[in-house]
């Protein structure tokens, strides 16, 4: 985009800014990137969209929402004469930029924005080009020059962490008279990258309606592709600020996934035989901390991110940004990502309730034991206490000459003993309780499979065991995996 866009000031002042008119066709490309920033310590080197882009009477408005919007952190042209593609030969570009964004989150967003001279059928083959980062500069993948300029280090391997999937184009021309507006063919063949027909009752395009209001204003949508014609530069910057907020989020949206997903597999494969209740609160709770933390990146990276109309009160601009995280299937897929967060986390909190009625239960057993123990060792300590007591007193039952050993005291001994076996006796059974509650509660079965044998109890599913898979054998007639049938065939009579 241009940093000094259309003037509206002229001889006679217009009371907006008027259309572009411009003669190239622009194709700017979003790509997400796995490159973080800390926004609080690049937040003097970001600069305001508005102090680079012309977003004309928006400007104050994303100024005063900078916190909650994509910022400028780079921008650099490039030499058109140094890029080279792989299927577009249509000749070089007139001018070529690259932007690197800052979203609020700290994802960095690059964005490479090409003017060419060509119709909008004949930039189908550079859409590809883009979209897949086939684009060298001076030799260099695109992906390269984007990480060496931001500061992204090779990795152990030497290679440099490069684009991630989330990508969305952009493709903007000028439209003058109702005449030369885009057909309804033309749109679909640009924004599925195929010069093919199509049958409209099947495309999954649509539409904004602000963005179609004049006769010579057109903004067509699809996941990955957008097409604008006809309306004014700073309406242009703001749709490549909504690509950058989309393209952040849909990036965000899928980390958020996968993280939740090991959390899944984290929980579900987890043995409870594997230490004991103080080491599965342990990995319970840092679940339920990831889960927080996954749900608050949730709400604030991709959730809010979809609505600009708070922040920016524009119809045409709240328009294509809401169509566009709705044609990206960002909504329904946050909804879905955010109920599966609940659900795991209630799961995970019923599994804390859990582990504490067990720490109950071992606290219980632990005072059981420390009374049994007490009253043990007080019944020996007592029984003793009454053996020596007995010979200690002065009675005639105690003969002075006998030996305390004598066999005359036997039914003392007896008793005595009868008494230590009892506390021994209750006091092994008790261990021995204690033991098999201990063994009961490690011996539980995995979560998955507890859930599988639930189902398998309820509806019939049947649960294979992979020892009992017999070995792979060839389909009788069948040709081996990349290799050719070398049987004879039979001559044709």
């Amino acid at each position: 985009m241009s940093a000094a866009g259309t003037h509206s000031d002229g001889p006679v002042p217009l009371p907006f800014d008027p259309y572009v008119s411009r003669e190239k066709t622009r194709l700017t490309t979003v790509y997400s990137t796995p490159w973080t920033y800390d926004p609080d310590q690049v937040d003097g080197a970001a600069e305001r969209p508005g102090d680079v882009l012309n977003l004309g009477r928006l400007a104050r408005h994303y100024s005063r929402s900078g916190q909650q919007l994509p910022q400028v952190l780079k921008r650099e042209a490039f030499d058109c004469s140094s890029l080279a593609f792989q299927r577009w030969s249509a000749g070089e570009p007139a001018a070529a930029q690259l932007w690197h964004f800052l979203l609020p989150s700290g994802q960095v967003v690059v964005a490479l924005t090409l003017d060419v001279s060509a119709t909008l059928i004949e930039t189908i083959p550079l859409l590809e080009d883009l979209y897949y980062a086939s684009v060298e500069c001076a030799g260099l993948p695109l992906e390269e020059i984007a990480a060496e300029r931001i500061g992204c280090a090779p990795n152990g391997e030497g290679q440099v962490p490069g684009f991630l999937p989330e990508r969305h184009q952009l493709v903007f021309s000028s439209v003058d008279t109702p005449e030369r507006v885009p057909e309804e063919d033309t749109v679909q063949r640009v924004i599925y990258r195929t010069d093919l027909p199509y049958r409209a009752q099947h495309s999954s395009i649509c539409y904004p309606m602000e963005l179609n209001r004049r006769p010579t204003t057109v903004g067509a949508l699809g996941p990955y592709v957008s097409l604008v014609c006809g309306h004014q530069d700073y309406i242009e910057n703001c749709v490549l600020l909504s690509a950058v907020q989309a393209v952040g989020s849909a990036a965000r949206l899928r980390e958020i996934r996968e993280v939740a997903y090991a959390y899944v597999h984290r929980f579900r494969h987890r043995s409870t035989g594997q230490g004991g209740t103080h080491d599965r609160r342990t990995a319970l709770e840092d679940i339920t901390d990831g889960l927080s933390q996954l749900e608050l990146e949730l709400s604030y990276s991709v959730e809010v991110g979809s609505d600009i109309g708070t922040l920016v009160p524009a119809l045409r601009v709240e328009s294509f940004h809401q169509a566009l995280f709705s044609a990206m299937g960002l909504t329904e897929r946050a909804a879905t990502i955010g109920q599966m967060l609940q659900r795991l986390g209630n799961a995970t909190a019923a599994e804390l309730t859990s582990v504490e009625s067990m720490e109950r239960r071992a606290a219980d057993r632990r005072r059981v034991r420390t009374v049994v123990s007490v009253t043990f060792v007080t019944t020996i300590t007592g029984t003793l206490s009454l053996l020596f007591g007995f010979f200690g007193i002065n009675a005639r039952q105690v003969d002075q000459q006998r030996s305390m050993f004598d066999d005359h005291y036997t039914p003392i001994y007896a008793l005595i003993t009868a008494i230590l076996l009892c506390a021994v006796a209750i006091f092994g059974a008790m261990r021995l309780q204690e033991r098999w509650e201990e063994r009961h509660d490690r011996d539980r079965a995995r979560t998955w499979e507890g859930t599988h044998r639930l189902l398998a109890r309820e509806v019939g599913t049947v649960i294979l065991d992979p020892a009992d898979a017999p070995a792979a054998r060839r389909i009788p007639g069948s040709r081996p995996a990349g290799g050719t049938d070398r049987r004879t065939r039979p001559a044709p009579r």
